[in-house]
């Protein structure tokens, strides 16, 4: 009996330290700004998804016979799309790979390879010193190797959804061109 408490105490003591940890990760990410380099990294992907949104209108659409007043017009049917699109992005991210997910998946598993426990509440604590906290605004090498993490991991994922969204928005704008007489 006196067994089984020492192992429930010690397996007790183990998740705790776990959940310590992980809580000091958590601190740190919010100290750092670990947040707003997802939404950074999002944003280069809707910027990415807009050259080639642009791309794939300007090989599928014929304007060469359109009129100006009929190229503007699909100019803000595209314009329209591509706003409808972003939308469909930002749910589906949130929906696939919300900011929680990837915190748990790609960023503790990268500190964690690189600090301990004892390291990461020392950086939290420097981090939340004045000291600490300019030389946040200097220093932001994480969002590279969070890239590179996050794309080996979700790269198939925004491909697979961008490549779709584009051919339906595209398809779209192309009966819409077809209904209003543009084509």
């Amino acid at each position: 009996m006196k067994i089984f408490l020492a192992i429930a105490l010690l397996l007790a003591s183990f998740t705790s330290m776990a959940d310590s940890y992980d809580d000091d990760l958590k601190k740190l990410f919010e100290l750092t700004g670990v947040k707003n380099n997802y939404a950074g990294l999002n944003n280069v992907i809707i910027n990415q998804m807009q050259a080639g949104f642009f791309q794939a209108a300007d090989q599928n659409i014929d304007a060469k016979t359109l009129t100006e007043d009929q190229k503007k017009q699909v100019g803000e049917m595209l314009k329209a799309r591509f706003g409808e699109m972003v939308k469909g992005y930002q749910s589906y991210i949130s929906e696939k790979m919300p900011y929680e997910t990837v915190e748990a998946e790609v960023y503790m598993p990268l500190y964690k390879e690189t600090y301990s426990h004892d390291e990461v509440k020392e950086l939290v604590t420097f981090y939340d010193s004045p000291v600490g906290k300019k030389t946040i605004e200097f220093s932001q090498n994480i969002p590279e190797q969070a890239a590179k993490k996050s794309a080996e991991k979700y790269d198939p994922i925004i491909s697979d959804y961008v490549k779709l969204s584009i051919s339906e928005n595209i398809a779209l704008v192309k009966k819409e061109m077809t209904d209003k007489g543009l084509q």
